[in-house]
């Protein structure tokens, strides 16, 4: 059949299928029943007088055509089905195996098979162009952005094409809330624990350059086999890049610069085992750590601050706490390896608030690695891929690879891509870096016009503003209402 069988009517069929041998049963049965009913007025014709002989033939015939109807073999039985349902015999048997093999469990053809999103183009850097064009409507444009304005400003701005309602989700996927004022408007407010990160990143990393620290950028990215230009110039006798509809093997790369260029030594290029779409699938924390002692740290000429993003593999923790997912054994172990007091007796909620009283700042097995070797680690506030300039070190090395695979051979692509990382020179990477201090002193400026801008938003509850509480906590149960925190002051040490 040329569209697939849903599972209720293969589960359907299997189970006609199964019944071949009780079905087999009951109408030998009654053909027996009937054989011997027949045999008997055979026997009674053969004491009458006179020609019987046309009787004898319509009596032959009768048993002819009922042993026509017996079923000697399942494909016989499969046929009536087949003739009934207008399926093919050969698909019959095949979700007879299937029933053997799923055990019960029958699932749709295709409902499981990978979409592709309705925004496909947006890339890091277009989720932080979303997050500049808002803080543009309250510091530049001084009007409150909506989705309806902010839907029609990026249409144009980067070519947005997916709807109000996803560029809702990747608002709230993006670090923005949506909350209602008092004058019945609403507006668009970064969540205060990603802005009080980004102010915190953006004091440190200015107090270590002072320091005359050296900071290297380190981060993931993929190729794949058949990433190639999606425009050339063709012609009546010119075909131009031919593109393949499989994207082919995916290699992961990894690598870490600075203003001076790469880390000689650092790259590392693998090819992907995983089917997965997300490339961070490839990676883990053991890889990340393998590739952190062996390549990044012996090349490393002076002690540095490793700028790097939160991805889970980054920062795995040393002695990580248990949480209520965990079991109560988990919960016991962690505890005597702390050397913390407990009864048996007491329940999970007890063990966990022990957890939480005796748990300290997280420590990462990275931190830890590098400080053995004089070397510092930075955290990137999420959603700030814009504050990493190794992202444009991966877009320049891209446009390279896409306009030199022509005709290279899945085999020669991993060196592809080592040729043309080496392409990027140090004053490459120069130009990055200079960008990256340009958009973190934007944010230093838009930082402090954003929170005066959105000071008169802000929601103040309660009969008297003498008798409001001076904390955060109260006022938070109070209204459901959290204030934005003060501005830092980044020069400060």
């Amino acid at each position: 059949m040329s569209k697939p069988i849903k599972s209720s009517s293969r589960k359907l069929l299997s189970i006609m299928i199964d019944k071949f041998t009780e079905v087999k049963t009951e109408l030998n049965k009654n053909f027996m029943e009937k054989l011997q009913r027949l045999d008997k007025v055979v026997s009674f014709l053969d004491n009458c007088d006179g020609d019987i002989q046309p009787i004898m033939e319509e009596i032959n015939a009768i048993k002819t055509l009922e042993k026509q109807e017996m079923l000697n073999s399942e494909t016989q039985y499969l046929q009536k089905i087949s003739s009934m349902t207008d399926v093919s015999i050969r698909t019959l048997r095949r979700i007879k195996n299937e029933a053997l093999i799923n055990k019960g469990k029958w699932d749709t053809p295709g409902k499981k098979r990978p979409h592709q999103p309705t925004v496909s183009a947006l890339d890091n850097f277009d989720l932080s162009a979303i997050r500049n064009k808002v803080n543009e409507f309250y510091c530049v444009k001084k009007i409150v952005p909506t989705l309806r304005s902010l839907h029609n400003e990026l249409k144009d701005a980067i070519g947005f094409s997916g709807s109000r309602e996803t560029l809702r989700k990747i608002m709230l996927k993006n670090g923005f809330s949506f909350k209602s004022n008092e004058n019945e408007r609403s507006m668009l407010i970064e969540k205060y624990q990603i802005s009080a990160w980004r102010h915190k990143y953006l004091r440190e990393i200015n107090i270590k350059r002072n320091e005359g620290k050296q900071i290297v950028y380190l981060d993931e990215t993929y190729v794949h086999q058949n990433y190639k230009v999606k425009k050339s110039w063709q012609g009546p006798s010119t075909t131009g890049v031919t593109t393949k509809i499989s994207s082919g093997k995916r290699h992961i790369v990894v690598h870490a610069g600075s203003e001076e260029g790469f880390v000689p030594g650092a790259l590392l290029v693998f090819s992907s085992k995983s089917k997965s779409a997300d490339y961070h699938d490839d990676m883990n924390s053991s890889n990340f750590m393998k590739w952190v002692r062996e390549k990044l740290i012996p090349n490393l000429s002076k002690p540095s601050v490793i700028v790097m993003d939160n991805a889970s593999y980054h920062i795995k923790q040393i002695n990580k706490p248990p949480i209520m997912s965990n079991t109560k054994a988990d919960i016991h172990k962690w505890l005597v390896n702390n050397g913390i007091h407990f009864e048996e007796y007491q329940t999970k909620a007890e063990l966990m608030c022990l957890v939480n009283d005796k748990k300290t700042l997280p420590v990462y097995e990275a931190e830890e690695i590098l400080k053995e070797h004089n070397h510092e680690l930075l955290l990137l506030p999420p959603y700030h891929c814009d504050l990493n300039p190794i992202e444009m070190v991966w877009s320049q090395a891209k446009r390279k690879i896409a306009s030199r695979n022509i005709g290279i051979p899945g085999k020669e692509m991993e060196n592809l891509i080592i040729e043309c990382f080496n392409l990027i020179t140090p004053s490459d990477w120069k130009k990055y870096t200079d960008h990256v201090l340009n958009v973190e002193n934007d944010y230093k400026l838009k930082d402090g016009i954003v929170e005066n801008e959105l000071e008169k938003f802000i929601i103040s509850v309660g009969a008297d503003s003498s008798e409001e509480s001076d904390s955060d906590d109260s006022l938070s149960l109070l209204s459901g209402v959290e204030y934005l925190e003060t501005d830092f002051d980044y020069e400060s040490d």
